[in-house]
């Protein structure tokens, strides 16, 4: 049995490997035929080169959790390493079949899901920290705005000054959807923030950035409305956890408190009951 799970193993393992080579070196294949096509000036090649769905939203993740596909492929062969830690413990210790069986799989999925795992835990982080500091971003655009400058310039000075009190994924995105304000049209720099970012809170302001455009609203209306739901939306999201406190606590006690009370009580008492004058 532990004959036939070290070779299933060591094929998965050597698998996995392949799977980490071959994608870095077609990453640098990639990249190596893209400096071809740009100094060439072949942009029909450039255009027509579509990546797959598949690929396509694992860059996008790539993306909106601020790492590269070099981040990804280390935290791969870390966990690679670790799963194969992990399963070769069952030529270590002496356990039974189905014990090594189950560390077995223990190992692999930790080689296999971990990388994912953590890049949507990344993901999400990210995004959390770029909703965070947007509030105050908003209230820095519309001080300049109020001192009368334009929205170019309200987010070069933001991205430029405000590091001190912004984070750095912010100040970013605030710096590459600037210069695409200036590359591109609004529309394009529109959506990339968006896709880029993975934000509800910034899809809304883009929103809202589009209408101003079409009906000819300001942009410091729409930032200091926008500015004010999102403070409301923090409010409130501190009162649900205070309201749910009372029951987390309530929780606690019935599960852990409560049955240490009724022990102490209940053990004296049946003690008495069973040994009378003991």
């Amino acid at each position: 049995m532990i004959y036939y799970l070290s070779l299933t193993m060591m094929f998965i393992s050597f698998l996995i490997i392949f799977w980490v080579a071959y994608s870095y070196l077609e990453n640098r294949y990639e990249h190596r035929e893209l400096l071809k096509r740009i100094f060439n000036i072949d942009d029909s090649s450039i255009i027509t080169k579509i990546d797959s769905k598949k690929r396509a939203e694992f860059k996008l993740k790539l993306i909106r959790a601020g790492l590269t596909q070099r981040d990804f492929n280390e935290i791969v062969g870390v966990s690679v390493l670790a799963g194969i830690s992990i399963s070769s413990l069952i030529f270590i210790l002496n356990l039974s079949d189905m014990n090594n069986l189950l560390l077995f799989i223990v190992g692999i999925s930790i080689a296999i899901f971990t990388p994912f795992i953590y890049l949507d835990e990344q993901m999400k982080a990210r995004i959390k920290k770029i909703d965070n500091d947007l509030a105050i971003f908003i209230d820095l655009l519309i001080i300049i705005l109020e001192g009368g400058g334009g929205l170019n310039n309200a987010i070069d000075r933001v991205t430029t000054d405000g590091d001190k009190v912004l984070g750095k994924d912010l100040i970013e995105e605030s710096r590459r959807f600037k210069n695409e304000l200036t590359t591109y049209d609004s529309d394009t720099a529109y959506n990339n923030l968006v896709e880029r970012t993975g934000s509800e809170a910034i899809a809304t302001i883009v929103g809202f950035m589009r209408l101003s455009e079409e009906t000819g609203i300001g942009v410091k209306t729409i930032f200091e409305n926008q500015a004010k739901d999102i403070k409301e939306q923090e409010i409130l999201n501190v009162e649900k956890r205070a309201a749910t406190m009372n029951i987390s606590i309530t929780f606690v006690m019935f599960l852990f408190i409560l049955p240490a009370v009724i022990a102490m009580i209940a053990f004296p008492m049946a003690a008495d009951a069973l040994m009378p004058g003991f």
